[in-house]
């Protein structure tokens, strides 16, 4: 782990809490649960203290948005209940004194909030890979809105693909230099609608930059990489009915690539 992340982990005492009280999904079946478990990973720890389970699956590892899990249930149920995968999604809201915003405000203060969710990328990943049925070779990076920003800029090879929703992958009023953190092989999915709220290049916020509103020219030279843009909708892209198959079928299509 780079040490500037360590330092930002270590300057808050509760850091752990973002693994704690992560949000859960477990899918029914997965070590003899009889439903599928929808809930945090400390509620989850009380009610199954022995939980074990044969075999490993994969798992996503999901960076909510600037309001929390919110949306990111539907994402959750869609995740664990078609695709059988376990979500795993680290809650920022449980360390004090975080930095946080409100649009608009200046960039340094979106900075800070994105340099700390990177650090959450990090401590939680190693977490992660210290779980015995967790397979450490096919988790997946996702992230939402300012999740989205964090999960697409992550360096690193860990993860076998990201997926990136409600996020343009652009410099704007929300970040000054980013950069795709993936290679040009690793697979990439970005989701995004036309009338996005914040991103899109319609959206109130960025009416004094030149955007795109989507990941399409910084995807240009990643092979596995896949935009989608979706007509007519904001940026809650979870009311757009294709949205649940493309996701569910990114991760089933790449989960079972070697």
């Amino acid at each position: 782990m780079q040490k500037k992340y360590q330092k930002i982990i270590d300057s808050f005492k509760d850091f752990d809490n973002t693994y704690k009280y992560a949000y859960i999904g477990i899918p029914k079946g997965f070590g003899g649960l009889k439903e599928p478990y929808f809930g945090t990973l400390q509620k989850f720890k009380k009610l199954y203290p022995d939980f074990k389970a044969k075999n490993k699956i994969p798992t996503v590892l999901f960076l909510h948005g600037s309001a929390g899990l919110n949306k990111g249930v539907i994402y959750r149920k869609w995740i664990v209940e078609k695709a059988n995968f376990i979500f795993f999604c680290p809650n920022s809201f449980k360390v004090k004194n975080r930095p946080i915003y409100e649009t608009p405000t200046k960039l340094k203060n979106y900075e800070k909030v994105h340099k700390f969710r990177q650090a959450e990328i990090h401590y939680n990943l190693q977490k992660l890979q210290n779980i015995s049925f967790i397979d450490i070779n096919n988790i997946f990076l996702m992230g939402n809105s300012e999740g989205g920003l964090a999960a697409a800029s992550f360096k690193g090879r860990e993860f076998k693909g990201r997926i990136i929703t409600a996020y343009s992958c652009e410099n704007s009023y929300y970040s000054k230099n980013f950069e795709i953190g993936a290679n040009k092989y690793e697979p990439f999915l970005n989701i995004i609608g036309t009338h996005d709220e914040y991103f899109s290049n319609d959206a109130s916020p960025t009416k004094e930059y030149k955007v795109d509103g989507h990941c399409t020219k910084a995807l240009r030279k990643h092979k596995n990489a896949k935009v989608i843009i979706l007509p007519q909708t904001k940026h809650d892209i979870t009311s757009n009915v294709y949205v649940k198959d493309d996701i569910i079928s990114f991760l089933r299509l790449w989960s079972k690539e070697a």
